[in-house]
């Protein structure tokens, strides 16, 4: 088993080092571009896939291949999600003189980091790659997406409509590859590789790039813990509440965990959070659900953006 491994990781090794040559002769191409000429592919790269025909086919496929989330979820997300990340960073200057300090004689130049390795979940399949790939055209860089096995046919399909809008635009598509036959073997050898590491993903994983030796930035699981105080609009809180616990059936990791309220104001937030559609459970269901939700003290996977009837 040993020696088959060692084959395997071989195999592995140098099938990620082409994607990185292919990577690396793109990335080329653009290190000279402009400012406007890489916020035109950026553009093209979102309008590709958040166009709504587009979109829709997007969403039904995503959560046919996962079966994670929902449609109306997976739908916004790419429709606007998508559009929301270009218009944060489409007036960023990413190109040329960022700073200058003329007093101490210091000048900040931005300079391309070259491959980067994109690591995504089955979670967010369809914005993700999205974001990422532009973030790292902005700065001139290619980057290789690799996502988890649950969500690589979602993965290519995205890869592939932002390589055809590159490809109009007559920037070279291999800035965007796709790592289509996913592995872990195959992921770790692209964080040893690439020049620098986003990953978004578990624990185990980002712990996984942070140990890898290459530069790495890692998000892993959110769902931020959400407190009303005695200052909010209980209105908006709910409203807000209900919102990022629905969309996509909560898979984002931006997604609210859980609400501490103020004791001042936890019964009115209450009625709030059911005129919005909530419901309390009594002990009895309380006990049911915590069954259902919890094994050996985590959450259990199957149950992870999944419509309460299943």
């Amino acid at each position: 088993m040993a020696a088959e491994t060692a084959v395997a990781t071989t195999e592995e090794a140098l099938f990620v080092q082409s994607l990185i040559e292919r990577s690396r002769k793109a990335q080329a191409q653009i290190a000279n571009y402009t400012q406007e000429q890489v916020d035109e592919l950026i553009a093209a790269m979102v309008w590709s896939v958040a166009r709504q025909d587009v979109a829709e086919k997007i969403a039904k496929f995503t959560v046919e291949e996962t079966q994670l989330g929902n449609y109306d979820g997976k739908f916004l997300k790419i429709f606007k999600k998508t559009r929301a990340a270009l218009f944060d960073i489409i007036d960023d200057k990413s190109v040329g003189i960022l700073e200058e300090d003329k007093e101490r004689n210091i000048v900040k130049i931005a300079k391309p980091v070259g491959v980067i390795g994109a690591l995504t979940p089955c979670t967010n399949p369809e914005a993700t790659p999205v974001i990422k790939a532009i973030s790292a055209v902005k700065g001139r860089n290619s980057i290789i997406v690799a996502p988890h096995p649950r969500s690589k046919l979602t993965n290519k399909m995205i890869c592939d409509l932002m390589r055809e809008a590159l490809k109009a635009c007559g920037a070279p598509e291999d800035l965007v590859i796709s790592m289509d036959s996913p592995s872990m073997e195959g992921t770790a050898e692209l964080m040893k590789q690439c020049d620098r590491i986003l990953a978004t993903g578990g624990a185990p994983m980002v712990k996984s790039a942070y140990s890898s030796g290459t530069p790495a930035l890692g998000v892993g699981a959110g769902n931020a813990v959400i407190t009303v105080d005695d200052t909010a609009d209980l209105d908006e809180a709910a409203e807000k509440i209900r919102i990022s616990k629905t969309l996509d059936l909560a898979a984002s990791c931006s997604s609210d965990n859980a609400v501490i309220a103020f004791e001042s104001n936890v019964e009115a937030l209450l009625e709030k959070l059911q005129a919005q559609g909530g419901y309390i459970c009594n002990a009895e269901e309380k006990a049911k659900l915590q069954g259902i939700i919890w094994e050996d003290g985590h959450i259990a996977a199957r149950i992870v953006a999944q419509p309460a009837t299943v």
